[in-house]
């Protein structure tokens, strides 16, 4: 179909779409972070740090091993709603 933009179940896009949500507080730099070759996308709010990535067991390690005091760490599959809402509004 012309325009299609992925084709299979959730779980089979899931598979290609590997991303993952790090968030944490910690008393690292954004900028020190944002240096590290497995971040695609970072942002931070309010003290908490937000962190896309395909590989969260290295950003995981980077994070204990630089900072001894990062607390709240939270990894969660990076949803498909966002690139769902994208595929309706270009279909409009």
């Amino acid at each position: 179909m012309a325009g299609q933009v992925a084709a299979g179940t959730v779980d089979e896009i899931r598979a290609v779409v590997s991303r993952r949500n790090v968030t944490c507080r910690t008393s690292l730099s954004v900028a020190a972070i944002r240096a590290w070759p497995e971040i695609e996308q970072l942002s931070e709010d309010a003290g908490t740090i937000h962190i896309v990535t395909q590989d969260a067991e290295k950003v995981l390690r980077r994070l204990l091993d630089a900072d001894a005091g990062v607390r709240d760490i939270e990894v969660r599959r990076a949803g498909l709603a966002p690139w769902k809402r994208r595929c309706d509004r270009r279909a409009m």
